[in-house]
């Protein structure tokens, strides 16, 4: 039976070596335990910066690339999604590392998956409903062919320092108060979408706080994280669920 899953927000690379290592070991081994059927949709933020500068990637991904590598060649289909870290994995107007190596599919946020006359809409979470503020301008310029373009031309040791930096104080502003407020405006998008009654479901991650909402209008699931709970969607016979990762195994059993 296929089955269908849905995981974000790991931020490969943007956590200290022992973090990183367990990161890391977890999320090969989930990779492994998929089988030729099931299909896979990575939805943003799997590593806190990902830019294709047509070189190899850091080595620190080898053993999450080679496990996406090895789980798309036994037929698992794995689509990923650029989140606000790692939406670069096209700079050019060709298949970059991710695509041409890996084998994965690249899919736009949002992204509507139809499973058995169910709709989803698929989404990271930054713009669901439309970024607003100065993360609209932020947003449109890292998004802008122009800005990509530029980046490239940094190289990948002075991009990828840069990147670095950046992410390490993007993460130290954000508050709790600040994550409030994205938690509710995600809420209330995802409650817009599933009241359109174009949709049963809305599959977003990007605040890194797991949720199965139940609503009139349909199911709102927020992935969570995998840095801190291991936390991934799971769609089989209709059914969205969500779980955690159990280094047993034991779901194979299933």
């Amino acid at each position: 039976m296929s089955v269908i899953y849905f995981l974000s927000d790991a931020h490969l690379g943007g956590d200290e070596e022992s973090i990183e290592s367990r990161k890391r070991q977890d999320l090969v081994a989930f990779l492994d335990r998929l089988h030729h059927s099931d299909r896979l949709y990575l939805l943003g933020d799997v590593f806190d910066f990902w830019f294709d500068f047509g070189t190899p990637p850091p080595a620190h991904h080898a053993a999450v690339l080679a496990a996406l590598e090895e789980a798309t060649r036994r037929g698992v289909g794995i689509a990923f999604m650029g989140g606000n870290h790692d939406h670069w994995a096209r700079t050019t107007r060709h298949p970059g590392y991710l695509e041409t190596i890996v084998g994965l599919e690249l899919i736009d946020d949002p992204h509507t998956l139809v499973v058995d006359g169910m709709r989803l809409l698929l989404c990271h979470g930054d713009a669901l409903g439309g970024a607003r503020g100065t993360y609209r301008v932020i947003r449109a310029v890292l998004h802008h062919p122009a800005a990509i373009f530029g980046f490239r031309l940094l190289g990948p040791r002075i991009g990828r320092w840069l990147a670095e930096r950046t992410s390490a104080l993007s993460r130290g502003s954000h508050q709790p108060e600040a994550q409030v407020v994205y938690e509710d405006r995600l809420h209330s998008a995802a409650r817009e979408v599933l009241s359109s009654g174009r949709y049963e479901a809305v599959v977003a991650g990007h605040i890194h706080r797991p949720e199965l909402l139940t609503t009139d209008n349909g199911v709102y699931l927020n992935l969570g994280d995998w840095i801190e709970r291991r936390t991934y969607g799971r769609l089989e016979n209709g059914k969205l669920t969500l779980e955690d990762f159990d280094r047993s195994g034991h779901e194979d059993d299933s």
